[in-house]
């Protein structure tokens, strides 16, 4: 059975998607280490369902044991990109979703 999310994409089609991404932003020359780190990080836990990952920055400063301020660096140069949509809500953690720069043309 091919099970696809609200967006109609399938899981695997996700996955095929995410592994462009982050081939994508390991040959980025304009992304610093740092950034493709965690942008890898976060990508590495999205699933196919939802299509995105909830971390609050500490958890991400926890589990990868950097800086909160590398974080916060971090994040906002994957967004600068345009390769990473960071949803803020106060009180919940962040919501990550992967963003092709040619999706959306």
């Amino acid at each position: 059975m091919d099970m696809r999310n609200d967006n109609g994409e399938s899981a695997a089609a996700f996955y095929d998607k995410r592994r462009k991404w982050l081939d994508f932003i390991c040959e980025m020359p304009s992304l610093s280490d740092r950034a493709f780190r965690i942008g890898y990080w976060l990508a590495k836990r999205m699933n196919g369902d939802d299509q995105c990952c909830w971390y609050t920055i500490g958890q991400v400063v926890r589990q990868m044991r950097v800086s909160k301020a590398t974080v916060i660096r971090a994040l906002a140069e994957l967004e600068d990109e345009g390769v990473l949509v960071v949803i803020r809500a106060h009180r919940k953690p962040n919501v990550y979703y992967i963003r092709l720069p040619f999706d959306f043309g």
